[in-house]
């Protein structure tokens, strides 16, 4: 057999009796594989109904309480990883002490990976900042490694939005070093944000599918099942805009904003701490002084301009700031 418990399996039958040592030896085998599946989880259980004349009082009782108290978990198919990382990418799950939620959900769980799906990770975190709840019934853990998500398709269509359900197990894609390849959260155990991002790449098609630009207005649709609507900024007055962004984040409704191009004549973003092309959560609108500011969250998790405060990716600017360096901006329904 080709995994290391099998391996043991075989080497510990050839002796007639199996003793604790060899049983405690099966067990650690079983925990070096990748996954705890099912199937492994049969296989030792055969093994010990098969064999257990074989072995004495205390090497059977070590394998048995090792099957009755391991957790199996599923281990489905992955979606396709980006063309650049499939010669290098390994799958395993989070980590051993991982759960769906830590502490809640929050915008700033979210850390968007080495993918170019911007507008993914802020739309993510935008829902995440204006209504967690949602995103709690969107994710059903099903206790055995794996998650079905829900999402909607057809929404503003003129029909009744369809429900999607797709289901994905535990593992992440990572780089050989162990790093996270895509969105990922903050707190190194907690699964919600990959599975979200997983099980959509999954529906599309594969991470090629979803990693190549996209619009937020799109994801807010798709998680919500409500209409969402977009436009361009210069299309607003900038007061009318800063009441929009205060109006829609007030309801608990999420917001998303896009740069123009890095080579775009009509933004220069040279030591202003904000990126060409790229997507921000927009977490609301403030006025302090009399002066109008626009609050926004970096999906990277850092990297904002100086002079707020910790490296978190939140920042402040100023309206009249934000009208120039923004080109378009999404409102979730």
């Amino acid at each position: 057999m080709p995994t290391r418990i099998g391996q043991r399996l075989s080497v510990a039958v050839k002796d007639r009796t199996v003793s604790r040592a060899e049983a405690e030896e099966i067990v650690q085998a079983a925990r070096a594989e990748r996954k705890w599946t099912p199937a492994l989880q049969g296989e030792l259980s055969t093994f010990v109904m098969k064999h257990g004349s074989k072995m004495d009082a205390q090497a059977k009782a070590v394998l048995e309480d090792f099957i009755s108290s391991s957790r199996p978990r599923a281990d489905l198919r992955d979606p396709l990883a980006l063309k650049e990382h499939r010669t290098d990418v390994t799958w395993t799950p989070v980590g051993p002490d991982a759960s769906l939620f830590v502490d809640g959900i929050t915008a700033d769980d979210v850390m968007q990976g080495y993918i170019g799906d911007c507008y993914l990770a802020a739309g993510v975190a935008s829902l995440a900042a204006a209504d967690p709840e949602l995103i709690k019934k969107a994710i059903k853990d099903n206790g055995d490694g794996t998650f079905t998500v829900r999402f909607f398709e057809g929404v503003g269509e003129g029909g009744r939005a369809r429900q999607v359900r797709v289901t994905v197990d535990d593992d992440v894609a990572k780089k050989p070093g162990g790093e996270a390849l895509y969105l990922s959260a903050r707190d190194g155990k907690e699964e919600w944000p990959a599975v979200l991002e997983k099980a959509y790449a999954k529906w599309k098609g594969g991470y090629e599918r979803i990693g190549n630009g996209g619009f937020a207005s799109d994801l807010f649709q798709t998680v919500s099942g409500r209409a969402a609507d977009w436009g361009e900024v210069k299309d607003y007055k900038p007061d009318a805009l800063w009441k929009k962004i205060q109006s829609t984040t007030s309801r608990h409704r999420p917001v998303a904003a896009g740069t123009f191009a890095d080579n775009d004549p009509r933004a220069n973003y040279s030591g202003t701490g904000v990126h060409g092309d790229h997507f921000y959560t927009v977490l609301g609108a403030t006025e302090e002084g009399g002066v109008k500011y626009v609050t926004l969250r970096n999906p990277w998790g850092m990297d904002e301009p100086t002079g707020n405060g910790a490296d978190d990716g939140v920042f402040k600017l100023p309206l009249t700031d934000f009208v120039k360096m923004y080109e378009n901006i999404e409102f979730g329904g």
